[in-house]
């Protein structure tokens, strides 16, 4: 497996910590209206869908009412700890939002209520409707967990069943998935089907072991997906007289009474996974030429012979006429591609030292990119809250239909989130946020799950 380097340097936010107290100045905790602004009326727009009104400055407060995208609210207050900004609603309540440019729009006199906090005067505009209309996204909260079906706009949030890794069909209307009997490495499991309204769930391959990241053909009638085949699934103690195999544990060296060295060890768990590939009417099957490890296979749109997957030291080609495999890129940190709906670019997972971010590159591996990155600020802000710097995680893209934007999930906020970006990377912002789950966490392991599909 493969090491992770440590977090960034502290000495250096450290300095730039002080050098942006300096620019910034300490000023009090909580500013109010009349204080900063004089008499004159301040306001703010919601740029998010929705967003939650609370008791008080922090997601900790209870919430009692909700804004949403587009309504103005007057600004009466700021809390220059946590962000958020104390508002009065239209019935004369007032209540606190969160202060994130993802959430709200301030305007440039509203924003010297910060005394400085944010030093900025960016013009947020309310966010535009997805460039696909009539389209869903389809999510799981967690890997065997619940599965949801929710429209782009984030209205419509409807549960669809439990289980893994959803994918919606070429014509949106079916999600395949898969379930285990456990969460365990080695676990049955099978392959299903259900109707993006919640109807008509069915199975259509069983006795699987640890079936995962099904994925449909471009016409719909055939399902690739990876499966436990061979390997360790649990962990094994052994001695003998030789070296330990690299990766062992709890190693014991003892001596006999002749003195013969013995030495004990435990090895780690080590799942082989391949690929079968099922035909979904009549359920017929063929097991796939692959890696030690194929994981997260992606179909190519254009060429119906070929996909790509996560193999053992990057990701590989799939040429399944000539049933030969090939490397596409060599580097162990890509993860999860997907093609995008023209098939001239995928998107992929990259662990980034200690968290994940977003590439994207053409098909045959050039041009590679990074579309999501942690800013400096964001660094610098953290450690003036007193926490450890951290790069926030952005994970799991789902190109859109028409193939203009990719939604992922990210925790930039403090919870996990469903955002969308241009395909280039811009204009990054919620598509349905932690307050619009209403309570629905998601999760992310980095286990090469798939959670988003959108069609």
């Amino acid at each position: 497996m493969r090491g992770l380097r440590g977090l960034p340097n502290v000495k250096i936010f450290s300095r730039l910590g002080f050098i942006l107290l300096i620019l910034l100045g300490l000023g009090p905790v909580f500013v109010t209206a009349a204080a900063a602004q004089g008499n004159e009326a301040k306001s703010l727009a919601i740029v998010a869908p929705a967003l939650n009104v609370r008791s008080g400055p922090g997601v900790s407060y209870p919430a009692f009412d909700i804004l949403v995208q587009g309504e103005r609210v007057a600004v009466i207050g700021y809390d220059e700890n946590s962000d958020w900004w104390q508002v009065e609603l239209a019935d004369g309540k007032t209540g606190w939002v969160s202060g994130g440019p993802a959430y709200v729009a301030v305007g440039t006199e509203a924003a010297e209520l910060q005394a400085g906090a944010m030093n900025q005067n960016t013009q947020y505009t309310v966010r535009n409707s997805p460039s696909t209309s009539n389209s869903t996204v389809v999510f799981q909260a967690s890997s065997g967990g619940p599965i949801y079906a929710v429209d782009p706009g984030g209205t419509n949030l409807r549960y669809l069943t439990s289980g893994l890794d959803p994918v919606l069909s070429p014509n949106g209307q079916w999600v395949a998935f898969s379930r285990w009997e456990t969460s365990q490495d080695g676990a049955l499991g099978s392959l299903w089907l259900i109707n993006v309204d919640g109807s008509g769930e069915r199975v259509i391959h069983e006795n699987l072991f640890n079936p995962r990241t099904p994925v449909w053909s471009p016409d719909g009638s055939q399902i690739v997906l990876s499966m436990q085949h061979g390997g360790r699934t649990q962990y094994v103690r052994k001695c003998s007289d030789s070296r330990p195999p690299f990766g062992a544990i709890d190693i014991d060296i003892r001596r006999d009474a002749d003195g013969d060295r013995e030495i004990c060890f435990t090895l780690l768990p080590d799942p082989h996974w391949s690929l079968r590939q099922v035909d979904v009417a009549s359920g017929a099957h063929e097991d796939l030429t692959g890696d030690k490890y194929s994981l997260s296979p992606t179909w190519d749109p254009n060429y119906t012979p070929h996909l790509v997957y996560d193999g053992e030291s990057g990701l590989v080609n799939l040429d399944l006429d000539q049933n030969r495999t090939w490397a596409l890129t060599g580097d162990v940190n890509d993860h999860s591609p997907v093609f995008s709906p023209d098939g001239g670019k995928i998107a992929l997972s990259y662990r980034q030292d200690d968290h994940w971010e977003i590439h994207v590159m053409n098909a045959d591996g050039s041009n590679r990119r990074r579309l999501t990155q942690t800013s400096y600020l964001d660094l610098v802000q953290q450690q003036l809250r007193g926490e450890q710097p951290h790069s926030h995680n952005n994970a799991a893209p789902a190109w859109s239909p028409d193939g203009s934007q990719i939604a992922f999930l990210t925790d930039r906020t403090g919870a996990w989130e469903i955002w969308i970006m241009n395909a280039d990377g811009s204009n990054q912002q919620p598509l349905i946020t932690a307050e619009m789950l209403a309570g629905i966490p998601l999760q992310y392991n980095g286990m090469d799950e798939r959670s988003l599909s959108w069609r």
